[in-house]
Order: structure tokens, then C-alpha cells, then sequence
């Protein structure tokens, strides 16, 4: 069904923002961060002084550098090319150490906002919707919330992503003071975690490329998995970001239409 299917693509870029993680429970709230980008410590540069391109790094390590790094930043503002899936963009910011977004997402010919908060998320402009807001709760009983409840369930902490590189080596492709380059190869299978799902026997490792600043936040990320390629541009780290949830006069839930 190509609702769904644009529903699931839009997920999972959204999600794919930040890693694999588990998420609270809990009600949607607004969140407001004003990180102090420029006032970082730049501690986490020094950990890899001396790295020169061609050196290998622990993948979990790198991890871990880079996603406290975008924690202690705070927020910041993002566009995604999802290749032949569609664009997207907007703003996120870190609530309790969970990434919070609103995203406007052109996919499949649509165009849709995902707002994340609280561990619920919200999607608009899906056809068919009754309300302008559809409503997917990780823990709710609606048809849509459990069709995807596997996959909005291991949303929010960034920092999960180090479980997804464990075991794997990052290589250095460039280095200097103010930006060093690493390629990581991830194992499918790893890199679902405790999702409960395992990568078909076909499926090829997934080949990630990232760009980190003088405080290892991220500048860019790519990614290549299944013949598809995902370029991610981070910026404007610090900014005052409030990620808001729509009115619940404005929210229902997604009813699949009858044959």
C-alpha cells in the first residue's frame, strides 16, 4: 500500500537521525534547547590527536565521541537526501539526551512533517487521514501505531549507535585540525540490535562515512546500504531549537481504508 509505504520510508529517515536507541515512555511535551556550541569544551578533539589518514579506530569509540558530542551541543538544524526516496529537512534539539525533530520530508511524491517528542510521533499530510495529524504511539493500539511499533520502538538516544558499531574498525580517510573523515563498515545485523529482527542472508554491510568537526560533532554522514545511498548535512549546532507537538484537536489516528 503506498500510504504505508510512504509512511515507513519517512519513519526511518527520521528515526535513522538518531541511530538505534530505546525510548521512554512518557507524554509529548515541547522541548527548548539552546546548546552552547560555541562555548564547547574541546576535549573530545583531543582524544584522536595525532590520527593521520589510513589509522583505524575502535568503531564503538568513534561512536561514542561523536553522538555525546551532539548531546552536549544540544541541537541543530539538518537536510537528508534519501536518494531516490526523496529530501528532507529541518531542526532537532535533545530532550533528556533523546533526539527531538520536526522534519519536513518530501517522499514518493508527497509532502509530509514528522514531528517526534516524548516518544510519540506525529506525522502530517499522509493520505487519507481524517485529522491533519496522525498519531504513532509505540505502545498504542491503533492499526498504525502497531504496524510500526518495531520500528518507533528503538527511537530517540543517539548514543545507541555504539552498539551498532561494536566490533567494527573506523578508518581514518582524512585528518586535520579542524576536520577528520572515518569510514566504518556496520553489520546489518548489529546495527538492527535489540529491535528483535535479523538482516536477510543476502543482505550486504552497510558502509557509513563520517564527517566530524574540531568537537566531533558531525558535519555530514553517508550512508550506503542495500544499493541505496543517504547523505546527511548537520549545521547550525547550538541554535535555539523548541521542537512542538500539534494541538490534539489537530490529531487522530490513521484508519486503513477497507477493500
Amino acid at each position: 500500500m503506498k500510504t504505508t509505504s510512504i509512511a515507513a520510508v519517512a519513519l526511518a529517515a527520521a528515526l535513522g537521525l538518531s541511530g538505534c536507541g530505546s525510548s521512554d515512555s512518557g507524554s509529548p511535551a515541547a522541548s527548548t534547547s539552546s546548546g552552547s556550541s560555541s562555548s564547547s569544551s574541546s576535549s573530545s578533539s583531543s582524544s584522536a590527536p595525532s590520527l593521520k589518514a589510513g589509522d583505524s579506530v575502535d568503531g564503538a569509540e568513534l561512536a561514542t565521541r561523536m553522538t555525546d558530542a551532539m548531546v552536549k551541543a544540544g541541537s541543530g538544524t539538518v537536510s537528508m537526501d534519501l536518494g531516490s526516496s526523496g529530501s528532507a529537512k529541518g531542526e532537532f534539539a535533545m530532550n533528556g539526551g533523546k533526539m527531538e525533530q520536526d522534519m519536513t520530508m518530501e517522499i514518493q511524491g508527497q509532502t509530509l512533517r514528522v514531528v517526534s517528542a516524548g516518544g510519540i510521533i506525529y506525522m502530517k499530510g499522509l493520505p487519507g487521514s481524517q485529522k491533519p495529524w496522525v498519531k504513532i504511539d509505540p505502545k498504542g493500539n491503533d492499526p498504525m501505531s502497531k504496524m510500526f511499533a518495531g520500528l518507533t520502538g528503538d527511537m530517540g538516544d543517539p548514543r545507541q549507535l555504539a552498539k551498532a558499531l561494536k566490533g567494527s574498525k573506523a578508518t581514518v580517510v582524512s585528518s586535520s585540525a579542524d576536520e577528520k573523515v572515518y569510514d566504518v563498515t556496520i553489520d546489518p545485523n548489529t546495527l538492527l540490535g535489540s529491535s528483535g529482527q535479523t538482516a536477510a542472508p543476502s543482505a550486504k554491510p552497510v558502509k557509513a562515512r563520517y564527517t566530524l568537526d574540531a568537537q566531533d560533532r558531525p558535519t555530514k554522514m553517508t550512508v550506503e546500504a542495500e544499493g541505496q545511498t543517504i547523505t546527511i548535512a548537520f549545521s547550525d549546532w547550538g541554535k535555539s531549537v523548541k521542537i512542538a507537538v500539534p494541538p490534539a484537536s489537530q490529531v487522530g489516528t490513521f484508519q486503513m481504508p477497507s477493500s
